[in-house]
């Protein structure tokens, strides 16, 4: 069995296995309040080392995106559409043509290997897990530590940086996630893989958890399905996987407030009923 988590995360007895050296950090697929076509997308280095991006690629639905050029050491690459003028306080490290529409795709990170090493939006039913037309807010992910999942992506806030019109972004293109900073520390514990009969998970999230619920997710095909809802930052849940079939399962828990969520975790492992 395989465990992703938020950064701030602590298990019980069990190991994690983390993202790649390289993520998609945040998704502007709502453009910016200058224009809608001002779409833009972050990619962040998670790690000590500089990243050479020659060979790598970005794709976007049906879209391929060659990259290059480089990220420093827990730095951040910036992608806008069509000029730099999407963000006009923040240079482009790269310019793309491409749409992401409103109806959602999912992003794929291939390295020069081609292995997939991170996505965006997968597994979404219809549209994104988060950002807002309205506001033209981002898409930002909690955690580079948590894969794309559900749990992983909440929609992006006023920050910093301003639009082609000199209005702020609803989203940090180019600097930390405003959701960093609300990640809730948590403790989980989920049995071995594989998976049998009914299955209990728990958990304890710390913090300011006043408002807090936490959801719980399983993918078992091509889309997240919310299986349970409502409950408490520190509980317990039966799964029971009679109702899935056996093979791989993903089970994503996550700590949502009103805006999204704020920590999470999510397992990989095997039905075997």
């Amino acid at each position: 069995m395989r465990l992703f988590l938020s950064i701030s995360a602590v298990l019980l007895g069990l190991g994690f296995l983390s993202l790649g050296q390289v993520v998609i950090n945040e998704v502007g697929w709502a453009g910016t309040a200058a224009s809608g076509y001002d779409e833009w997308i972050e990619l962040y280095n998670n790690s000590p080392a500089e990243v050479d991006l020659t060979g790598w690629r970005l794709i976007l639905g049906q879209r391929e995106i060659p990259l290059s050029g480089s990220i420093p050491p827990w730095g951040f690459f910036l992608l806008e559409r069509t000029d730099d003028t999407t963000i006009s306080d923040v240079q482009a490290d790269l310019i793309y043509k491409g749409a992401l529409p409103n109806t959602g795709i999912v992003l794929q990170l291939v390295d020069p290997a081609g292995v997939v090493v991170d996505t965006a939006n997968g597994g979404a039913k219809e549209g994104w897990f988060a950002g807002d037309v309205g506001t033209a807010a981002s898409m930002e992910r909690i955690s580079p530590e948590l894969p794309d999942s559900p749990v992983a992506w909440r929609t992006g806030t006023k920050g910093n940086a301003h639009d082609a019109k000199g209005r702020e972004v609803y989203g940090t293109p180019g600097a930390e996630n405003a959701a960093r900073s609300l990640l809730l520390p948590l403790e989980c514990s989920v049995p071995s893989s594989p998976f049998s009969g009914t299955v209990e998970l728990s958990w304890e999230f710390t913090g300011d958890v006043e408002g807090i619920e936490v959801k719980i997710f399983v993918k078992t095909g091509t889309f997240w399905e919310l299986v349970a809802g409502d409950l408490p930052p520190t509980g317990t849940y039966a799964l029971d996987t009679m109702g899935f079939p056996n093979g791989k399962i993903l089970i994503a828990l996550g700590a949502f407030d009103a805006s999204g969520p704020r920590g999470g975790v999510v397992v990989e492992g095997e039905i075997a009923n």
